[in-house]
């Protein structure tokens, strides 16, 4: 894991106002730890061998061994919670994602403003996912890796709107929970360290996985 102190960051975004990143806003975070990369399928393996984990709701990379350093895809919401707290540890809270992939100068990708192709797994120029940690060059302030790109990753919150925000949606409430930093098939756009997407929780989706956090 590695570690983000605590202190103010910079928040949501006014790129697209009043989109549900708005309004851009500081918030203060106590220190928190959270996974240097992706949950990968050979860890996850470990927890369903456990007895602790249901197996993903699609076995075809899950139970391929060339897959074994992917992120593990196709789980639901309850089942990375599930791997989390077999850890010890939980999902990361929308706002601690965010930070942890930011840093505190409101930057727009995980390594900056600038957007080089060969930093990140999207924008469909790899047509699949790739295993944690191959662009060592693209890793957050924090040294945690592949936080844009790659697969979207389950965060703790239900899907709502930021304090303060204009912006309504008949999907705010529980019905959904925000994933955040992209993935492989989606614009580059979505990874930006700001932008929101959401899931049901229940579903298990191709392109989704996660990674756990902890206070210190």
């Amino acid at each position: 894991m590695v570690f983000v102190p605590a202190g103010d960051f910079l928040m949501g975004s006014e790129l697209n106002p009043p989109g549900d990143e708005s309004p851009e806003h500081r918030l203060f975070l106590d220190d928190f730890r959270i996974d240097r990369f992706e949950v990968t399928n050979a860890k996850y393996r470990e927890c369903v061998a456990a007895g602790k984990c249901s197996e993903p709701t699609d076995l075809r990379f899950f139970s391929d061994p060339t897959f074994a350093s992917h992120p593990v895809v196709y789980v639901t919401w309850y089942q990375a919670r599930s791997f989390c707290e077999w850890h010890a540890r939980r999902l990361p809270t929308e706002a601690e994602w965010e930070k942890a992939a930011r840093g505190t100068d409101g930057r727009l990708y995980p390594w900056g403003d600038v957007l080089p192709a060969d930093l990140l797994n999207a924008g469909d120029i790899s047509n699949g996912t790739r295993p944690v940690g191959s662009y060592p060059q693209g890793a957050s302030p924090y040294g945690a890796l592949d936080m844009a790109g790659n697969v979207w990753e389950w965060v703790e919150d239900w899907y709502g709107p930021y304090p303060g925000s204009v912006f309504t949606s008949d999907l705010f409430g529980e019905k959904y929970k925000v994933v955040r930093g992209g993935s492989w098939n989606h614009p580059f756009q979505d990874a930006q360290t700001f932008h929101r997407d959401i899931a049901s929780p229940n579903r298990g989706i191709s392109v989704v996985g996660f990674r756990c956090a902890a206070s210190p």
